[in-house]
């Protein structure tokens, strides 16, 4: 059976690095700290795994189109390239809890987690820390969300400021932007509920000749090909919020450029040995 032209297209993602290297070259670095954080945190000989990890990670999510988990070693479209680094990993954990049944694969991320959802004292002061960076953020790129309520629907002029910039033409509650046969979209995700609790945003990807086989990319899909993404969602004031739009949607769109110029070609090898 012929591989779907999207399959064939996602295999030659340049990578982590260089979409996170493009990524901060727009003036975003949030993510950044907090993969700083976790290098401090996770000090010694797991730290010099982290980076890894993400790199494999991010590979295995955008060839299964984030259908699947890395850290269960279950996917429901099998990516081209199955990391042998990631497998192994899986099979030397010792530190799966009743509660926790698919941690991170790198132990010092899951008691990271842990101290996160456990420790409300250690939660606020990350929160606080991040809150500042975003803060600082919001006052570089000039963010002001004058005459906005603070509901998600409302959301939706800034949408289109965001997008027009990046040269995405809308659709309804859509805006598309067409490279050849690949189609990019970002869209409003506004649900049910109108208050700024997460993203308003979703993001797909398809071949115009098979439109119905999608790659949707929610925010955390996105925060596993580029990890610690996820703290510009929802941020604590609407101006924080606003920048995590355009935060998302600058990352979305990179990821749309390096997919457009990178022609479908046999299966690439990330890190090392690729297992079948």
């Amino acid at each position: 059976m012929e591989e779907h032209p999207l399959l064939q297209v996602v295999a030659n993602w340049p990578g982590r690095g260089p979409t996170q290297l493009a990524f901060e070259a727009l003036g975003f670095s949030v993510h950044r700290a907090w993969q700083d954080r976790m290098r401090q945190y996770c000090s010694g000989q797991q730290a010099d795994l982290l980076d890894r990890y993400w790199d494999e990670v991010a590979v295995e999510t955008m060839q299964s189109l984030g259908r699947g988990s890395s850290d269960e070693r279950s996917f429901v479209i099998e990516p081209k390239y199955r990391s042998a680094f990631l497998d192994d990993l899986f099979a030397a954990r010792d530190f799966v809890e009743p509660k926790f049944r698919y941690p991170p694969l790198i132990k010092c991320l899951f008691e990271h987690f842990k101290k996160l959802w456990y420790d409300a004292q250690f939660r606020d002061g990350e929160n606080a820390f991040f809150s500042r960076l975003l803060q600082a953020e919001v006052e570089r790129f000039g963010i002001r969300a004058t005459g906005w309520s603070g509901t998600r629907g409302a959301v939706i002029p800034f949408l289109e400021t965001f997008c027009a910039e990046l040269n995405f033409e809308p659709s309804g509650r859509r805006w598309r932007k067409k490279a050849g046969d690949l189609v990019f979209e970002v869209c409003a995700d506004l649900g049910y509920n109108q208050f700024r609790d997460r993203s308003p945003l979703k993001f797909r990807i398809y071949h115009a000749r098979q439109p119905k086989y999608l790659f949707d990319l929610w925010s955390s899909v996105m925060d596993r090909l580029v990890p610690g993404v996820e703290r510009y969602s929802p941020g604590r004031t609407v101006d924080q919020y606003l920048l995590g739009v355009k935060a998302y949607i600058g990352l979305f769109n990179l990821i749309a450029e390096s997919l457009a110029s990178s022609p479908a070609s046999p299966e690439r090898k990330i890190g090392q040995e690729a297992r079948s």
